[in-house]
């Protein structure tokens, strides 16, 4: 179906850009939140005709990571306009999917599984009415009114496809779907042809899969894991006599030379070393907040101030077997501390691009920062849920190998595809999505929500703060979900213990924020596999429920 090989995308003109807030959008004298137990709220269970199908997709193309990075996991699905919820079943029996309306139980629409098998299921819309669903290899387009369900469009794909985005351009549909092949990630923009079906009109190859993607006028901005990769460069002409070579800096993919994993009581880094160097040519110091890794010549390989504080005295360090790395195992000061990065962003980014200096802050926003960051650390999930320490939910810890991976936040212009700004992200940086409209980054112990328009460089802009959501988010270790409402007055965290924050903390002036805590009926143990944020209520789907909160800010 689509030759991907044809398109390459080209390189040229890119610029690196920056995601350092608005200075006018942070509130220095922001202090903490009142917690509440969530009294103000109306909780409405909707009990379903049939079982969401909930895609399990460990042995097909793509890992858990890669579906629920897609938004995948997020089973419920709404039109734009919002009013109708949705949901796909799998007739095991007849081997077939059904999209069915969650309010009224009616199955509008049923799609043959021709193979047999379970498969990803992704959903995006094109307009208000028509919804594009793949399903394995097979698009599906659906005319959905309030009449009428209609298929329009059925396509044989070559490969498992999932849907990332879509967009209407010069009035023809497009739709951005992924796939993966040779552990490459193949990111494709197609576009519907007069005869109903879709062709590529262009391909991004990425090592890691797109966790944002949107277009607006003539940029697609997306958000992705991994290097991109593009063709070898030609080889360079020789020197001509009297010319003088223009050194050119290396990718700063290749300038950062380690790697990160944590447990609940550890966190493990590894560093490459040049060729060469023994044990007993290393030095190395572990500080309480603070790593440095060198050579006894002098050479510099790793020196930073860590996201957390750690045990020196219980922290190890050892030379990998193969002599090519120094693996650290730095103890928590804090036991199952969630750490959102490696090193403390708000001095230190790979990239060079700050997400925020602190050679800029007054004295006053600091003695600010440091309040807040002290009276938020005293708060943590304890008091929520008394219940022992958990056992990760083996998806969601598989799922949080992400934070550790290279995060790219990159936009193109479209005809021909090509980049002109990037930014690195550190791991963990990106907190979450708002479908295609922007995303949401960590500063400190903020959130800045950066809205994506058209301009060439940069397409974002910061638009608003969620003031000590960074925070707040990070105390919740069991989190699945995280939202904001269109009119991003609040943040929603939906965890696996069915418990749901309803986080708020608007205003310039304001000091304190405000969270409220719901925990769903405890006889419907069933696993909470979709969200939706409205104004001022929240829709959740369960494998029993559609659950609808009503709550008061």
């Amino acid at each position: 179906m689509f030759e991907e090989e044809r398109f390459t995308t080209a390189m040229l003109g890119r610029a690196n850009c920056s995601l350092k807030p608005d200075k006018k959008l942070l509130n220095s004298k922001f202090e903490q939140y009142k917690y509440t137990s969530g009294r103000e709220h109306e909780i409405t269970y909707k009990k379903l005709k049939h079982k969401p199908h909930r895609t399990k997709p460990p042995d097909s193309d793509f890992s858990y990571q890669m579906s629920r990075t897609s938004c995948l996991f997020n089973h419920l699905i709404v039109p734009p306009k919002g009013g109708k919820y949705y949901y796909i079943t799998h007739n095991e029996e007849e081997h077939s999917y059904i999209l069915v309306d969650a309010l009224t139980d009616t199955e509008l629409a049923q799609f043959s599984n021709q193979e047999k098998l379970i498969f990803n299921v992704s959903a995006v819309w094109i307009g208000s009415e028509t919804l594009a669903l793949c399903i394995g290899t097979y698009l599906y387009l659906l005319s959905l009114t309030p009449t009428s369900t209609k298929q329009t469009s059925e396509q044989k794909l070559d490969f498992h496809c999932l849907l990332l985005g879509s967009f209407e351009r010069d009035e023809t549909a497009h739709l951005v779907l992924c796939y993966r092949t040779d552990n490459v990630f193949v990111h494709q923009i197609v576009k519907q042809n007069d005869s109903g079906k879709f062709e590529v009109t262009a391909s991004i190859r990425q090592s890691g899969i797109a966790r944002f993607v949107t277009v607006r006028g003539d940029t697609l901005t997306m958000i992705s894991e991994g290097k991109l990769l593009v063709p070898e460069p030609e080889p360079e002409e020789p020197e001509k006599p009297g010319e003088v070579a223009v050194p050119v800096p290396r990718e700063r993919e290749e300038e950062k030379n380690y790697t990160w994993t944590q447990t609940m009581e550890d966190v493990d880094v590894s560093i490459e070393l040049p060729s060469g160097i023994l044990k007993s040519d290393l030095t190395i110091e572990i500080g309480h907040d603070s790593l440095e890794v060198r050579t006894k010549g002098g050479q510099e390989l790793f020196k930073s101030k860590l996201f957390s504080k750690v045990e020196p005295k219980e922290s190890t360090w050892h030379m990998s077997t193969d002599k090519k790395r120094v693996e650290v195992v730095l103890t928590k000061y804090q036991e199952a501390h969630n750490w959102a990065h490696l090193v403390d962003t708000p001095h230190y980014d790979p990239s060079g691009n700050l997400l925020g200096e602190i050679s800029d802050l007054s004295e006053e926003e600091l003695r600010g920062m440091m309040r807040r960051m002290e009276s938020l650390n005293e708060y943590t999930s304890d008091k929520v849920d008394k219940s022992p320490l958990y056992t990760p939910h083996p998806e969601l810890e598989e799922c949080d190998e992400l934070d550790g991976q290279q995060v790219l936040l990159s936009s193109f212009s479209l005809d021909p595809v090509k980049q002109h700004s990037l930014v690195e992200l550190s791991p963990g940086t990106l907190l979450f999505s708002d479908t295609d409209r922007g995303f949401v980054v960590s500063h400190s112990v903020d959130a800045c929500y950066y809205e994506v328009g058209s301009d060439v460089c940069p397409p974002w802009q910061h638009a608003s703060t969620f003031h000590a959501f960074n925070m707040v988010q990070a105390t919740k270790t069991q989190k699945k979900y995280i939202v904001t409402d269109p009119g991003r007055k609040y943040a929603a965290i939906v965890d696996i213990t069915r418990h749901v924050y309803i986080y708020s903390s608007t205003g310039e002036e304001s000091t304190h924020g405000k969270l409220l805590v719901m925990t769903l009926d405890n006889s419907d143990d069933s696993e909470i596999l979709g969200v939706f944020p409205r104004t001022e209520s929240i829709v959740l789907l369960t494998e029993k429920y559609l659950i609808t909160i009503k709550f008061s800010l």
